[in-house]
């Protein structure tokens, strides 16, 4: 001990400063016995506890080690606040120690003494260092931000102002020099005085925890009073109130900052044993120890984590010197058995031999029993800190152990810390236990077969359930290892290959290696199954690359792709019985189809690793291969090869279906990345402009026979039309030279327009002729394909209108409705595409059906009047109806875009067609007003009714200027065309519905709404009947249930707002603004979105949003200059300001205002404008700064 070479005065003073040194003699002296009183029930039971017998740890029972975790603090809070109760249960938990000099009692903490401290020399200033300049007792705890902490309230690392007090920490962290030079000096130091370096050595462990407080000689020579002494600098650190310390200080000094201190310890080690001064001196060692471990039990976080660095790091350290002494020892008996073996043995070489690697082994003994009192001292109380970078750390520093020293560490006594560590709380710490376990596993995954049996089960579910997706894909990683050493289980393989399919892209992305092996794994065995590669080499070895029709060796790999994917795609589908899948339940809120299938997602980031869906061309020549028939051999052994080969390649229909998915995937990445990427030249399969015509040809080639082979199925044949949107027409130059091979293509598309009634087609189809119609060449091909479906349609529809009065509900039967729906349906996408007036307006040329389309659209909107429920035919007789608005909304907008371009051009519009649209158009508001008038509830079809026919009134807002402005005497006669929805409406039908709306959402949502006006008439619309089965809703089908509430109110309430402000509904009459009121009576109690929507009836917030930018520069004050107003608006200043007519539709419309992201209270925008632009800055200056 250093007593023994510098005895300390008998006082009672534990801070009693030093004797003078008497001259040392080379006489070994023993170290005096000093008096130890029982220690009371303080932190001294806490101290003499906290040490850990190995062989508790090692012979524990297997469920003595699955409790392990539970009694770890974990899930406890990590705030500084609660360490101290954190470190009671780790050490409550542990054994009796009997080696009480590695853990010695600190007493209770009495008064908080402060340390005086010389003014610190002028240095670059480091923050959290001003404390230390200050002379006088450490009285004013640093003041802290309730919020953002300014950066001046962090404690970086301490100044190297203490070069003078501590050369060590200002050599290793400031000097530059190599940490190996800096052990040296340090041990030079330590030979000329031991007390001193040894004290200079546990100071700059200190000062690296952020504490400038110093340990004397005195201290080093009375270890039994360190814990105590501890204790005290403790009680002066947190009289700093720091908020950060230098191994989590963020600061640009503290940058290596872990990598120095842990070098320097790992160096000093490596020195002391090359010098033999470990194994010569234990006393070092040992002082070293007491005081790291005393720091690492700290209740003070940068004391604990800190020392606990300088621990494992010196762990490390100590590891690698047992690692050169296994190599020594098993050199030096490999050298003395062979010179054993010898005929002339060499008897002295053979003694020094044995005296050496007894040496050795001694060395090794002495070494391991350190390693394991620190261990135990340490590790087995950190590896479960409340502070998750501890707990980080420890495992870090285990894996290195493992890897370093495999014969020791890859043992289940210490592979227990990383399996119990997986079910950590913190994302960090299940991270860095992963990352170690992939290092091991990846070594010598063979020889943890017991390790992994036990651990396994909780590492898939890492990878497939985890909260967290960096998690889950650092999961994968590992379990792919344990796939390639063969030690899953089937159904464990299968659950992970499924996230292929998964949701997160981060998760298929990390799973594309561990599921393609597998698909190799497939490929070899079909080609074993064939007869080999040799054989397959033989039958396709001259075979044309750019031969896609003939069968080819590549089809093995899509068909082993195709399988998997099946295999699993079956699988969720059984699994979805139960648990409804997140798409499918968004599909159900919107009202739309989902737009990709997981088929879809998995070939996505399949893509760039897999040449079976890079290369899509193989892909189509396999599907469009007829599996079936038999082809002519040269030889009865081809013959029987090519047999087994069609055998083994041919797809299952289900096979097919999928195949055909990931050809649109193939084909829309490669196509588009050639456009999106152009530039990018290190990307993978992406074409150049002429490769790009040629593999458009293909393509356009392709699709035809794959809808002639595939068109029976509506499923597969819209898959197939998809592959049209992805053709760049724009570059196809060859097509535009020869049109047939696009007028074959979009001659198949009309073909299947007319073929199928599925919705999911007929959208595919409308896309490829839209698509089509954005090029001018290709124009007149689509209009003439088009003339022939809508020949088809018209005729099928007027068949129909010969035989029965097609406005009056209730006269067909479920067949005639069914074929008149298909009918509409078709004609409802037909006017989606180009301009169709001409068309509806045309007269009929039999006599049973003379009138226009239009007209008999409109007669059958008037089949919505709801007069006696039939369970049977109301839902087919209501989507007749809705397919009719439809169609009718669109005639009415190409009508208006006519109407638009004659005014502008000042054309006449004669007096006869004016006067049949303006009947056409009150027809057709009276039906709509008779359908939702007559229903007793909110349906589907009373809901699109209403917000239709606010939209009908509206489309003709623009000829307000015309109608009043310089061209009255002309377009005067256009008046009538903007008669607004009778007044009556707004207290009988459009309020009861609002308030239907309302009632139901804030039923879904539980929420309350405000009470009636005392003006309020009684409402008696009923909910919904569907509200009353809640109780049977999953809470996935709930949630989406509340979705679809929300969605019908605020679609309703859009559409009131815009009629409101379009002043076409409750402008004129007796309950004029009633509406208005009515809307902003919840306004504040239907969630952000119903609120956002009836802020836009606010003049002054609308006005605001209208000129923002503007009013911006004057600091919120109004501006007396007027915006731009559109032609379409009309401008009367004798009347009341109408924010409507402010509104240019091109910029002000819905979408664009909520493409600015506009606020929600004026008010909150009124006072950010007026912020005086310094104080922003400053505040910008200051989000930026932290």
């Amino acid at each position: 001990m250093l007593s023994s070479r510098l005895p300390l005065m008998e006082t009672s003073d534990n801070n009693a400063s030093e004797s003078p040194a008497p001259r040392r003699s080379g006489r070994a002296r023993a170290a005096p016995q000093k008096f130890s009183p029982e220690p009371r029930h303080s932190q001294n039971d806490y101290a003499s506890s906290s040490k850990r017998k190995r062989g508790q740890d090692v012979d524990g029972d297997d469920d003595a080690e699955n409790e392990e975790p539970d009694g770890s603090d974990e899930d406890a809070p990590t705030d500084g606040g609660h360490e101290e109760g954190d470190d009671d249960d780790d050490n409550d938990d542990d054994a009796e120690a009997d080696d009480e000099a590695t853990r010695r009692p600190r007493k209770p903490r009495s008064s908080r003494k402060s340390r005086s401290k010389k003014p610190a020399a002028k240095r670059t200033k480091i923050n959290g260092t001003a404390s230390a300049l200050a002379p006088g007792p450490l009285a004013v705890p640093a003041v802290k931000l309730p919020n953002r902490p300014k950066k001046a309230t962090k404690v970086a690392p301490p100044s190297l102002a203490r070069h003078d007090e501590n050369s060590l920490y200002s050599e290793i962290f400031g000097s530059g020099n190599e940490l190996d030079d800096v052990a040296a000096h340090w041990f030079q130091r330590y030979r000329d005085d031991d007390a001193k370096a040894l004290t200079e050595l546990i100071n700059c462990v200190l000062l690296a925890a952020g504490c400038e407080q110093q340990l004397t000689e005195d201290d080093m020579r009375d270890p039994e009073n360190s814990a105590n002494r501890l204790t005290e600098l403790e009680e002066a650190y947190e009289q700093t109130s720091i908020s950060d310390y230098p191994l989590i200080s963020r600061t640009k000094s503290s940058k290596n900052f872990r990598e120095l201190l842990v070098g320097f310890f790992g160096s000093l080690v490596t020195l002391l044993h090359q010098t033999d001064t470990i194994y010569n001196d234990e006393e070092l060692l040992d002082n070293v120890q007491r005081w790291v471990g005393i720091m690492s039990s700290s209740a003070l976080r940068p004391f604990r984590h800190t020392a606990t660095t300088v621990a494992l790091s010196m762990l490390t350290a100590l590891i690698g010197v047992m690692k050169q002494l296994d190599d020594r020892i098993t050199k030096f008996n490999q050298s003395l058995q062979t010179e054993s073996n010898r005929r002339g043995k060499n008897k002295m070489l053979i003694d020094d031999t044995q005296k050496t690697l007894q040496a050795a082994k001694e060395s090794r003994e002495f070494i391991d029993a350190k390693v394991k009192d620190l261990f135990d001292i340490v590790f087995v109380h950190r590896y479960r800190d409340i502070d998750p970078k501890i707990r980080a750390e420890c495992i870090e520093a285990l894996g290195t152990w493992v890897c370093n020293l495999p014969t020791v560490y890859m043992s289940p006594e210490y592979l227990r810390y990383l399996g119990w560590l997986l079910s950590d709380v913190n994302v960090t710490t299940r991270l860095e236990v992963l990352k170690q376990l992939a290092k091991v596993l990846k070594r010598d995954a063979e020889k943890l077969a017991h390790f992994i049996d036990r651990f396994r089960p909780r590492l898939v579910e890492m990878a497939t359930r985890d909260s967290e997706a960096s998690v889950r894909v650092a999961a994968i990683a590992v379990v792919d290892i344990l796939r390639a050493s063969g030690m899953l289980e089937p159904e464990e393989v299968d659950s992970v290959s499924k996230l292929v399919f998964d949701s997160e892209i981060r998760v298929r992305k990390a799973v594309v290696g561990f599921f393609s092996e597998l698909v190799q794994e497939f490929i070899d065995n079909k080609i074993d199954e064939i007869g080999g590669n040799d054989v397959l080499e033989e039958l396709f070895g001259d075979q044309e690359e750019d031969d896609y029709d003939s069968m080819r060796k590549d089809w093995i790999n899509i068909k082993a792709l195709a399988e998997n994917l099946a295999v699993y795609d079956t699988q969720l589908d059984a699994e979805q019985d139960e648990i409804r899948h997140g798409l499918d339940v968004a599909a159900d809120v919107v009202n739309a189809t989902i737009p990709e299938s997981r088929i879809s997602l998995a070939a996505q980031v399949l893509y760039e690793k897999m040449p079976e869906i890079s290369n899509w061309q193989v892909i189509a020549g396999y599907l469009l291969f007829d599996h079936t028939t038999s082809s002519k051999s040269r030889s009865s052994k081809s013959h029987s090869t090519e047999a087994a080969m069609k055998k083994a390649v041919a797809p299952q229909p289900q096979e097919e279906a999928i195949l055909l998915e990931v050809l649109a995937t193939a084909v829309k990445e490669s196509f588009t990345s050639s456009i999106e990427h152009g530039r990018d030249r290190r990307r993978h399969h992406r074409l150049d402009h002429e490769a790009q015509e040629d593999a458009g040809l293909q393509l356009a080639g392709f699709i035809p026979r794959l809808l002639n082979k595939y068109g029976s199925d509506p499923a597969m044949a819209a898959t197939v039309l998809r592959l049209e949107h992805f053709l760049d027409l724009e570059v196809f130059q060859q097509l535009r030279q020869s049109p047939a091979t696009y007028n074959q293509l979009l001659e198949e598309i009309a073909t299947q327009f007319s073929r199928h009634v599925d919705q999911a087609l007929l959208n595919e189809a409308v896309a490829s002729f839209l698509h089509a119609r954005e090029y001018y060449e290709l124009e007149e091909l689509v209009d003439g394909k088009m003339a022939g479906l809508w020949e088809d349609s018209i005729n099928s529809l007027r068949s129909l209108d010969k035989i029965c009065e097609l406005s009056l509900r209730g006269n067909l039967d479920r067949s005639t409705l069914t074929s008149l729906s298909q009918t509409l349906m078709k004609i409802s996408k037909l006017v989606t595409i180009s301009d169709c007036v001409d068309v509806l307006e045309a007269p009929g040329t039999s006599i049973d059906s003379e009138q226009p389309v239009i007209k008999i659209l409109v007669g059958i909107v008037g089949r919505g009047r709801l007069t006696e429920s039939d369970d049977e035919l109301d839902d087919p007789e209501d989507e007749i109806v809705a397919f009719a608005i439809k169609s009718c909304l669109f005639f009415f907008m190409w009508k208006v875009q006519r109407l638009r371009k004659a005014i502008e051009n000042d054309e006449d519009i004669h007096s006869d067609d004016l006067d049949k649209f303006v009947v056409l158009r009150k027809d057709l508001i009276n039906n709509l007003i008779q359908t939702f008038s007559s229903r007793g509830f909110n349906d589907d079809l009373r809901l699109y009714a209403v917000g239709i026919a606010c939209d009908i009134t509206q489309l003709f807002i623009f000829l307000r200027p015309h109608i009043d402005g310089p061209q009255a005497a002309k377009y005067g006669k256009l008046r009538s065309l903007l008669e607004e929805m009778p007044a009556g409406l707004i207290t009988q039908e459009i309020i009861p519905i609002l308030d239907a709306a309302e009632r139901a959402y804030a039923k879904r949502t539980k929420k309350t709404l405000n009470d009636p006006a005392d003006d309020d008439d009684p409402l008696d619309d009923e909910l919904p009947p569907e509200d009353d089965e809640e109780e049977e809703l999953t809470e996935q089908e709930r949630f989406a249930a509340e979705l679809k509430a929300e969605k019908i109110l605020c679609e309703l309430t859009a559409k009131l707002v815009m009629a409101i402000l379009a002043r076409t509904i409750d402008h004129t009459g007796p309950d004029a603004g009633k509406l208005r009121k009515r809307l902003a009576r919840n306004k504040n109690k239907l969630g952000t979105n119903f609120k956002d929507i009836v802020a836009y009836l606010d003049e002054d917030y609308l006005r605001e949003l209208q000129g923002g930018k503007k009013k911006s520069k004057g600091k919120g004050k109004e501006t007396s200059k007027k915006p731009a107003l559109s032609t379409e608006v009309v401008i009367d200043d004798d009347d009341e300001d109408d924010p409507f007519e402010r509104v240019e539709p091109e910029e002000d419309t819905a979408e664009d205002l909520r493409r600015r992201e506009l606020i929600d209270d004026p008010i909150e925008d009124d006072e950010e404008e007026e912020q005086p632009a310094n104080e922003q800055a400053a505040e910008d200056d200051e989000i930026i700064g932290d």
